[in-house]
């Protein structure tokens, strides 16, 4: 890995500590105890100028000279062991902390630094004990805390992750790499108005950081904000372009295609298919693309293609069978999604797709068993119930148990294992994913619909679970009642501590108990929607079934820098060295 500014900084830091605390140890002593000084001084330099193999050399001068004390010996092992790692020769720099260790064991700085390097060699557990040792040594070392949060995040123990971020934010505020690190165990744990927030205050501290770009561009796109998404992505491909170019494209792509911008979106599925031939999901996809804009041969070959890799796959036959409805060949399209029905007989979008066939067969009845199937194995099966609705056919009431009784209209619903949903009937199309905080189910406390300037924003309270040592944590859904749409997710009390929320005409003002400050705009930005034909039928209605998206402002694309390298780009995690 590379050195971030944050480490080099620290390298800076450490270089003053190390020349005073050589000086103080070799006044009035020899010639030769001059030459060390000199040579530990020259090394730090070389250091700081990423000559790390004339650093090692100036350090190996100071320690072959005689009468060295251990003092100093510790302190050249240190960081010749840090160049060492930066020269990516792992091994050989544990080598030097431990005889670092050896030498002096109660120095913070060393534990860190092997840790690090243990975290190197996929040795996470190990890596916790020294970062743990170093805490104990050192309770406000905050680039432990930082990296301990990198190592329990690859261990997948994101909520012990999220915490050790949480302390070293708070001790090392102007630092980007806590907040990326925080933000990422927002991400895993689905809290993507949260990932947003943290993210975003990491690339204010530290505009050219590729990876809080990556980590930013998949919270957006789980928000839905895909223009967003895929400006952050593009950041991170212009900042970081040695990197795998292939999950960012892929995720541009499909923000592209979300927002039917069909030459970008087909041009990066093309880019990740070069790179990867065999990326089932980049085939799928790029037909669904191809199918939406009406290219119906181009979709089949793409699916078929899918189904040459996967021949048991049914979204690829119930896709498939989609494209030839709307293509006129119903017939054929029937077969398909009959063999995807064989393959998975439950399938709600195969129901869904037959239901479609049926309908342009005018084989009604059929077509309504079908939608009603599909909504009931899946409730958030939209397209299907917009038919029923259209076909003023019943629709299956929601069978699932809501957890708790409505308030003012609201329940939530678990909709996967321990993923929860807050919709109501009277704002259809708004449904709130229950960003969770503390262990629990959640429960709504409250519903406000504000007045006068910001009458169309309402406010969901709810109870987001409980920590130990924390106690409860109450977050709210900021929701424009007018768009349907979360604005965002905002906390309002974590245990005895209050966030302090500041209104004004236009914009939200949230202060976490933290004091980490985030806005959040309340009216949308007034720009023209220009009108498109495609995925249009001539009935006026869209091509169903491939995640139409409504209709979305294109926002303004972000500038982006020429600048190449630099900042945290080559050191994606935000090791931080001292």
């Amino acid at each position: 890995m590379g050195r971030c500014r944050a480490a080099k900084s620290r390298i800076s830091a450490k270089t003053i500590v190390l020349g005073v605390a050589l000086a103080t140890a070799v006044i009035g002593t020899s010639h030769a105890a001059d030459q060390i000084l000199l040579r530990a001084r020259e090394g730090a330099a070389a250091m700081l100028r990423g000559q790390y193999d004339r650093a090692v050399a100036l350090y190996d001068e100071a320690l072959g000279t005689p009468d060295v004390s251990k003092f100093v010996q510790a302190s050249i092992y240190s960081d010749r062991g840090v160049a060492k790692w930066r020269m990516k020769k792992t091994r050989e720099a544990i080598d030097d902390f431990n005889e670092s260790i050896q030498l002096a064991p109660d120095n913070a700085i060393v534990y860190n630094n092997r840790g690090n390097a243990l975290m190197d060699l996929g040795h996470p557990a190990e890596a916790i004990k020294d970062f743990d040792r170093a805490i104990a040594l050192e309770p406000a070392y905050g680039a432990a805390f930082n990296n301990r949060g990198n190592a329990y995040a690859s261990l997948q123990n994101y909520d012990a992750a999220f915490q050790s971020f949480r302390k070293a934010t708070a001790l090392l505020s102007s630092t980007a790499a806590p907040y990326n690190g925080r933000g990422r165990a927002h991400v895993e744990r689905e809290r993507y108005h949260a990932a947003v927030r943290d993210i975003s205050r990491a690339i204010k501290l530290d505009p050219k950081f590729a990876a809080a770009y990556r980590n930013r561009a998949a919270a957006n796109f789980a928000l839905g904000h895909y223009a967003e998404a895929a400006d952050d992505a593009t950041q991170a491909l212009d900042l970081e372009p040695e990197t795998d170019k292939s999950a960012l494209l892929m995720l541009r792509a499909r923000s592209n295609s979300a927002q039917n911008r069909f030459r970008e979106g087909v041009a990066d599925f093309d880019k990740v298919l070069d790179i990867e031939p065999k990326n089932v999901a980049a085939f799928m996809e790029r037909g669904e693309l191809l199918a939406k804009n009406k290219r119906h041969d181009a979709a089949i070959k793409d699916f078929n293609k899918v189904l040459e890799l996967q021949p048991k796959n049914p979204t690829a036959y119930a896709r498939r069978g989609e494209t030839k409805l709307y293509d006129r060949k119903a017939d054929q399209g029937y077969i398909d999604v009959n063999i995807a029905l064989i393959v998975k007989p439950d399938d709600p979008l195969a129901l869904r797709v037959r239901g479609d066939i049926y309908q342009a067969q005018k084989r009604t009845e059929n077509a309504i068993a079908d939608y009603q199937k599909a909504v009931t194995l899946d409730p958030f099966q939209d397209e299907a119930r917009a038919a029923l609705e259209r076909l003023r056919a019943p629709v299956p009431v929601d069978s699932r148990k809501p957890l708790g009784p409505p308030v003012a209209g609201w329940v939530i619903n678990e909709k996967t294992p321990g993923r929860y949903v807050a919709t109501n009937p009277d704002y259809r199309g708004v449904a709130i994913a229950m960003e969770m905080f503390g262990a629990g189910k959640p429960k709504i406390l409250a519903w406000d619909k504000l007045k006068g300037a910001q009458s169309r924003i309402g406010l969901l309270r709810y109870y987001a679970g409980t920590a130990e040592g924390e106690g409860a944590f109450e977050y709210v859904a900021v929701i424009d009642t007018k768009k349907r749409s979360v604005l965002s997710i905002e906390p309002e009390r974590w245990g005895d501590k209050a966030a302090t929320w500041t209104w004004q005409t236009a914009s939200l003002s949230v202060a976490d108990p933290d004091g980490n400050i985030s806005e959040v705009a309340l009216q949308p930005q007034r720009t023209r929607r220009a009108p498109s034909a495609r995925g249009r039928r001539k009935d006026g209605r869209g091509f169903r079934g491939f995640a139409q998206q409504q209709p979305q402002r294109k926002a303004p694309r972000k500038k982006r820098s020429r600048r190449r390298g630099g900042g945290q780009n080559s050191n994606p995690l935000g090791w931080l060295f001292r």
